[in-house]
């Protein structure tokens, strides 16, 4: 057998119809030796009988049946267990390749050893360019604004359209390219995470672990945005129980109290405002209390 250079992961749930375009697009445009990883979280039986139909089409393809809705992160790595290539992509399921992406990422970073991490540019439906890579909270960003904050951070910010590779703060969660070897170094996805902050955290734990994380424009996908993850009063939840783990995380004691006053200040100005506004208002005063997590809503499937 020979040597798998790419392991594609995806998660799909109850969106096979991304899921099929997705592998259609890494079908048309990989050149490298690839396996691609499908790990179903516990969809419906239709949607998971409409999956198994149109994998039957695609060569190296693995699907994992996941009896739970284990979330983001720990689907992933669910998805790991069964992956041998070089390098990890993951990817969401509502993305597409619009060139042979792997090849640009693996070659990159085959050439810079010191790059543990990258990620492609983002295009939306209407071919303009999304989101890629952002920067990680921070005091400054939270007190004073996000424009004073860009200028005391060494990273760019997703506002500047970047034409080469450039390092990178985050990257987005639904696109990330990973050398196995460190991926697996610094213990892979926090699980911790349901839904949310994954890309923040991970990001973060590359550079803390002397290693960089870069954006590279001539690798391009196009995402459907909120394809695969409906918005809804539970899902903002879910968000601002993922900040808060972050917060809780990566800063001390005295500065994720701060930063979480200050998310607390600004909900309390949008209850005045936004539909969910006075119930996300109550959230927080619970202090976004982990047992309302989706986590604890799901429920084993036979």
């Amino acid at each position: 057998m020979s040597k798998i250079d790419i392991s594609f992961i995806t998660i799909n749930y109850n969106s096979s119809e991304f899921t099929t375009k997705l592998l259609e697009s890494i079908t048309k445009f990989t050149q490298l030796n690839y396996e691609i990883i499908v790990v179903d979280n516990a969809s419906q039986k239709e949607d998971l009988d409409r999956l198994k139909k149109s994998i039957t089409e695609y060569k190296n393809i693995k699907l994992v049946e996941n009896k739970i809705n284990s979330g983001f992160a720990s689907g992933n790595m669910l998805g790991v267990n069964y992956a041998s290539g070089e390098y990890l992509f993951f990817i969401n399921n509502d993305t597409v390749l619009l060139n042979d992406c792997a090849s640009v990422m693996q070659s990159f970073l085959d050439k810079n050893p010191q790059v543990a991490l990258c990620t492609a540019k983002v295009n939306d439906e209407k071919g303009n360019f999304s989101s890629s890579y952002t920067i990680f909270p921070s005091l400054t960003k939270e007190i004073l604004g996000n424009s004073i904050a860009r200028k005391f951070n060494k990273f760019p910010s997703n506002k500047i359209k970047l034409q080469e590779p450039t390092k990178v703060e985050v990257v987005s969660g639904a696109c990330m390219f990973f050398r196995a070897s460190s991926f697996g170094e610094i213990g892979g996805f926090d699980t911790n995470f349901f839904l949310y902050c994954e890309e923040e955290d991970i990001s973060k734990r590359v550079w803390l672990n002397n290693e960089e994380v870069y954006f590279l424009p001539d690798a391009t996908i196009l995402h459907h945005s909120g394809g695969s993850t409906q918005k809804s009063l539970a899902i903002l939840k879910e968000y601002y129980i993922s900040y808060k783990h972050l917060i809780f995380k990566h800063f001390t004691l005295l500065e994720s109290y701060i930063l979480m006053f200050m998310l607390f200040i600004k909900l309390f100005r949008r209850s005045f405002k936004s539909k969910n506004g006075f119930t996300l208002l109550l959230f927080a005063l619970k202090g976004f209390a982990k047992k309302e997590s989706l986590r604890y809503k799901q429920k084993l499937i036979s």
